[in-house]
């Protein structure tokens, strides 16, 4: 199996645009979104595995194809499949507990306005070195799939350059403030430096190695910010939290 190194992706180039994006966690707002990673601190993940992709899609996927849900019972079964889909490579850092546990992902009410967005970064020819990803590319339309038919209307980008990505985020944040519900699935290059994980756009130049961090990557947490649903807000990210790069 092929290993991935998934992370950042912004910088200074998203700051104008994500500084408008309201603190998910001040009193009033919409819940904090709920974080689930791929694996734990300082660990490498899979690009290829069972059904072509990140054997954490993969647990995703086949969760979400179970008629009966709750959002209480995803993080534990997540991290179950997720490590028997990787042979034991992959253990996910998941919360022991999702709120509100009484949520249900499946079925879904016939009222309930869903949202999500899944960004990958796959190709990195234009990076000086990263390897591409194939299966993060295949995993977007696998999982952009699997939460259609879970109920989500869903948007799938496939290597947004930093130009694209503010607008594409704040785009994200307004339809998800006027949704219950919201998801959103990333990975491709990431690192994870001082307790932070950076996800890396294509062309991230390798060979200035973390130097170039704060100003050609994105922390995972402009991306989750963007997740303002009224009951629920999900971020699963599918990358490395290695550091690489670093000295």
């Amino acid at each position: 199996m092929k290993k991935a190194r998934i992370a950042a992706v912004t910088a200074a180039a998203l700051m104008p645009a994500l500084w408008l994006l309201a603190d998910s966690a001040v009193p009033g707002g919409p819940p904090a979104p709920i974080l689930l990673y791929v694996s734990q601190p300082g660990q490498q993940t899979l690009d290829q595995g069972e059904g072509g992709g990140n054997p954490f899609a993969s647990a995703l996927i086949e969760l979400l194809s179970h008629p009966d849900l709750s959002l209480a019972a995803l993080p534990s079964e997540l991290r179950r499949l997720t490590v028997r889909k990787s042979h034991g490579f992959q253990t996910p850092d998941v919360p022991s507990r999702a709120d509100p546990a009484r949520w249900k992902i499946r079925p879904k009410p016939a009222d309930e306005t869903r949202t999500a967005m899944v960004i990958v970064f796959s190709d990195y020819s234009a990076s000086g070195g990263a390897t591409s990803f194939p299966g993060a590319k295949h995993d977007a339309s696998r999982i952009a799939a699997a939460l259609t038919g879970a109920g989500f209307q869903t948007e799938g980008i496939i290597d947004p350059n930093r130009t694209e990505l503010p607008d594409l985020l704040r785009r994200f944040a307004e339809r998800s403030a006027a949704a219950e519900f919201a998801i959103m699935y990333v990975t491709g290059h990431g690192v994870e430096v001082d307790g932070t994980v950076h996800l890396l756009p294509g062309d991230y130049p390798v060979s200035e190695r973390n130097s170039a961090l704060a100003q050609k990557a994105v922390p995972l947490s402009q991306f989750a910010r963007s997740t303002r649903a009224k009951h629920a807000n999900l971020v699963f990210y599918g990358g490395c939290r290695d550091d690489p790069l670093g000295p």
